[in-house]
């Protein structure tokens, strides 16, 4: 009877040890099979990284600005905008712009940020972190085999699926910049500073639609000093931003400016956007603005000074 229980028991025992040891094999294929898969899914985005930097660099761009972007996660927009560009009869991409913003980002990336987008960029044994052999050497390693498990579901946990780039903040390239401005775009924008500026210039709407200017020497003078800011602002590669903004900046900073007294002729002569700015004083105890355009009195209102508008229309000089 004794011999019986025994018997009984280690039937039992090894019925359990094959379950074990079933269980332990479906753990050890899916291992396997998701290790491999995340490893080819990390394989193709490193390939597909590598070819969106390629492309970057058949543009015109630094290849290490473009890792950079991809770094970034902007790298594909960038060129879906230049790809679209390219492919318009109608329209064309700026190679200037694409240099300048290559410049700049490799100027405005801390160095540490760039070097390490690099080399996991075009650093092929970044990839080879993970290799098959490796893992199946982990995964059915017969010394341990609960040790081996547990280490295989550390490796599967740790195979990234991405490219392995490490991810660095926005630069916030400015899109607008690659395309190049041209005369009819200039125009465009002269005639809208115009309509945005026109009464705060002292002008008069004519009957073909334009403005007859009291100061049409400072008028002009101004409208072509604010083209000028609004071209250099659009042109930014590492600014974002509407061109709505810009012209709405430049209109209230220069009716502001009007608004506390400044007079066309000083606007035009000594006020630069992006410079700080400080005008000058009228004699003690007056209220008249010494330099204005007609000759006459202006009333400076009281509510408003110059350092408010320098400080709310971002004149500090910082760009």
């Amino acid at each position: 009877m004794a011999g019986g229980m025994a018997e009984a028991y280690n039937d039992d025992v090894a019925e359990k040890k094959a379950q074990v040891a079933q269980i332990n094999a479906i753990k050890r294929e899916w291992l396997f099979k998701t290790g491999m898969q995340k490893m080819e899914t990390r394989r193709a985005a490193v390939k597909e990284s590598r070819a969106r930097i390629s492309e970057a660099v058949g543009f015109g761009f630094d290849k290490d600005a473009a890792a950079v972007l991809e770094a970034s996660g902007e790298l594909t927009p960038v060129l879906t905008r230049l790809s679209k560009l390219r492919d318009d009869p109608e329209k064309r991409f700026s190679k200037t712009g694409i240099k300048k913003m290559s410049k700049a980002i490799l100027d405005n990336v801390p160095e540490d940020r760039v070097s390490a987008a690099v080399k996991y960029a075009f650093d092929s044994g970044a990839v080879e972190d993970f290799d098959a052999e490796k893992l199946i050497d982990v995964v059915f390693s017969t010394s341990n085999v609960e040790e081996s498990l547990q280490e295989g579901f550390d490796m599967v946990a740790g195979i990234p699926t991405g490219s392995g780039i490490p991810r660095i903040s926005a630069t916030g390239v400015n899109l607008g910049s690659l395309t190049p401005m041209t005369a009819e775009k200039e125009q465009k924008a002269r005639n809208l500073i115009k309509e945005r500026l026109g009464d705060a210039l002292g002008g008069t709407r004519t009957d073909n639609g334009g403005y007859q200017w009291e100061n049409p020497v400072a008028a002009n003078a101004i409208i072509e000093k604010s083209l000028d800011y609004y071209v250099r602002k659009i042109s930014d590669p590492l600014l974002e931003v509407d061109l709505t903004d810009v012209s709405s900046e430049i209109s209230t900073t220069i009716r502001d400016l009007v608004q506390t007294g400044v007079g066309l002729n000083e606007i035009a002569t000594n006020f630069e956007f992006g410079v700080g700015y400080t005008p000058p004083t009228s004699p003690p105890g007056s209220d008249l603005n010494v330099n204005d355009s007609s000759g006459g009195p202006t009333i400076v209102p009281p509510s408003v000074t110059v350092d408010e508008i320098i400080q709310k229309n971002s004149l500090s000089g910082k760009q």
